[in-house]
Formats: structure tokens, C-alpha cells, sequence
């Protein structure tokens, strides 16, 4: 049964896809640690959340924004910092896609390759039903017919594209930083309690997902065991490797991330005979007067 709508509502699909670039999955590592696990241990302010910083920002950002630094110099403990460790483009990882679909370079040489969704364009659709209708129940003419219902089989859809994802492998080093043994303790607790066996979880941003695992093996680096006249720091490292996947080039990308498309409503093939006018050839009880 076709389903009733109200007088000129309008039913469209919004799609808030971003593409997913090295930085997204960056930023889904981080807020997973920064916010879903919230790691906090007691310090001299009372039981509080650990500081979480990326590798690698400047010196003045961490000063000013993330306050992470006393007197401008040395970083102050306890600190969790994520590191980016290594990058791998693994052929044996080919995601969904077993092998590489090339662009779609049409007319406007847009490219886009994986269609991801597809919705009805009103507009166009509804014009064309007027249009059919009118011819078949109007008489051509008659626009009072233009919406009159039938089984419209000329639908335009409307359809999303996006190059073919590249599926890559990154390593993430989680350091874990305190000056006492039973800060590093409440510390570790999250990241040994949080995941089941095996250690695998999602991760996401912008509402792109990725799989994540965290390596069983904590690498303790602590240098409690000496003796010396270094500052005693407890250090341990969790590794987390993230199966992300990448789409398009970002600022590089030379066509459209996403690509718009719509389809035909329906397919003619005109005859040559029809073309150039020619009129059929005669026979008995034949009425049309070109060839159809």
C-alpha cells in the first residue's frame, strides 16, 4: 500500500558524514582515554583526574591551554601522554573491500567510488509523476490530473559516493606518569579492567568508528630500583593499536570527498527511423504513422 503523506511535507535525510583522515583517529584515541576511561588516582589536591596530553604539541600550548607544565618548564606529574608509535598499510587488511575499486570519472569528472547511501529526490520524481500523469489520464492537457494517483515507476534517486577507504594499522604508546607507586597503581587499574578478553573495543569521532585493541604485555620503565640523584618517576606504557581506515586525501584531494549523483528515471533509446521522420512502411490494418 503507497504511503500517505501530508500535503507538501517535505521528507529528506540529513547524512553528517565527515571524512576520516589520520587526525580523526588521533582525536578518537584521545577522547577515549580523556573521556570515557577518566583516569584519576590521589594527589595532593585530593583524589582528581589525570591530565591527558598528545605528543608533540608545542611547548606554549601546554603552558597556556593544558597547563600541564610548573613554572613554564618542567611537565608535573601525574600525566598520561599518547604517542603515535608507527603506521602501517597492511595488504592483508583489506577492510570491507577486497580489492581496489577504482573512481567513477563521469562528465564532470567527479570521481567517487563506494556509494554509502541513497534517498528518493522528491522533486524531481514528483514532477515527473505529474507529467506522466497528466499525459495518461489528462489527455495532455488537462492538468487536473497531475495528481492523480498511480503506481509511478520513473523514480530519481539520489545517491552518496565516497572514495574507496584505505585501511591502515596504527600503534599508539598510552605513558602513564607518576611520582608515587600507588598513583601509577590507580593509574593502571582502568586499562586493565576495562576491556574483556580479548582486549577489544570501538572507538569514535565525528561519527566515524574505529577497532581498537590494547596489547596484555604493560611495559613497566620505572627507575624506582636505583639509586641515583635522577628524580624517582614511575613510568608504564600501554600500547593500543587501532585498525582505522582513511578517506580520500583530505586538503590534498584533488576531486570531492563526498559526491552527489543522481540516477535516470528511465532509459530511451530513440529509433532512426523516428529521428530523421521517415514514415513506416505500409501495410494492411497498420494505423501509427512512424514505427514505435
Amino acid at each position: 500500500m503507497t504511503k500517505r503523506t501530508k500535503l507538501d511535507e517535505d521528507l529528506k535525510a540529513d547524512y553528517s558524514l565527515r571524512p576520516s583522515t589520520l587526525e580523526d583517529i588521533d582525536f578518537a584515541v584521545f577522547n577515549y582515554i580523556n573521556d570515557s576511561l577518566n583516569v584519576s588516582c590521589d594527589t595532593n589536591d585530593g583524589f582528581s583526574k589525570v591530565p591527558v596530553i598528545f605528543a608533540g604539541a608545542e611547548r606554549a600550548y601546554q603552558i597556556k591551554v593544558q597547563e600541564t607544565r610548573k613554572n613554564g618548564r618542567s611537565l608535573e606529574y601525574p600525566l598520561i601522554s599518547v604517542v603515535r608509535n608507527s603506521l602501517a598499510k597492511n595488504p592483508e587488511n583489506k577492510g570491507r573491500y577486497g580489492v581496489y575499486v577504482p573512481p567513477y570519472f563521469d562528465f564532470y569528472k567527479k570521481g567517487g567510488a563506494v556509494a554509502i547511501a541513497r534517498q528518493v529526490q522528491q522533486e524531481k520524481t514528483r514532477d515527473r509523476a505529474n507529467a506522466s500523469a497528466i499525459k495518461k489520464f489528462g489527455k495532455g492537457t488537462n492538468e487536473t490530473y497531475s495528481t492523480f494517483p498511480f503506481e509511478n515507476k520513473k523514480i530519481v534517486y539520489e545517491t552518496l559516493y565516497v572514495p574507496t577507504p584505505t585501511f591502515v594499522e596504527i600503534s599508539y604508546a598510552i605513558k602513564l606518569i607518576s611520582n608515587y607507586q600507588q598513583q601509577m597503581n590507580q593509574m593502571l587499574a582502568p586499562f586493565l579492567t576495562k576491556f574483556s578478553t580479548p582486549a577489544a573495543f570501538s572507538i569514535t569521532h565525528e561519527g566515524n568508528t574505529y577497532e581498537a585493541f590494547v596489547d596484555p604485555d604493560f611495559a613497566n620503565e620505572s627507575n624506582n630500583a636505583g639509586f641515583g640523584t635522577d628524580e624517582r618517576v614511575f613510568k608504564s606504557t600501554v600500547t593500543i593499536k587501532v585498525l582505522g581506515h582513511i578517506i580520500g586525501a583530505d586538503k590534498n584531494q584533488e576531486t570531492p570527498t563526498i559526491v552527489v549523483r543522481e540516477s535516470p528515471a528511465e532509459v530511451v533509446i530513440g529509433r532512426e527511423r523516428a529521428v530523421v521522420g521517415d514514415e513506416p512502411e505500409f501495410h494492411a490494418g497498420r494505423k501509427d504513422k512512424y514505427r514505435r
